[in-house]
């Protein structure tokens, strides 16, 4: 089930958000590099356990981590930037809250049906 938040409640997250996306962009580059040196391609994220028994270390750690962020309720949208959004709601509207690895405070939000292009200012 998805989780909704507050502005507020999305806020609380960003310190942990930062160590979590910083080690998840650290790792991702890793894995990049090991599987281009290898000839291979990056594992994906969607849980299966075959995937996960052939992934690499550094791929276990980049899909631990992946995983931590996704407990939380946050959704990774671009692992490089550290693009993120939050299910919430906004005049009765269901939205996104959306975040970059790096912003001071979560200042934008966007509709569901449109992206990172979409971004409008929360105030």
């Amino acid at each position: 089930m998805e989780r909704v938040f507050t502005e507020a409640e999305a806020t609380a997250l960003l310190p942990r958000l930062t160590e979590l996306l910083t080690q998840l962009r650290e790792v991702y580059g890793k894995a990049v590099e090991t599987a281009s040196a290898s000839g291979a391609r990056v594992a994906s994220s969607n849980g299966s356990a075959a995937a996960a028994m052939t992934a690499s270390d550094t791929e276990r750690e980049y899909l631990a981590v992946l995983g931590e962020i996704e407990e939380l309720g946050v959704i990774v949208r671009d692992v490089e930037s550290g693009l993120v959004d939050f299910a919430a709601m906004r005049d009765d509207e269901a939205v996104y809250l959306c975040w970059r690895l790096g912003e001071p405070s979560i200042g934008f939000w966007h509709p569901r049906d449109t992206g990172f292009g979409g971004r409008q200012p929360l105030h």
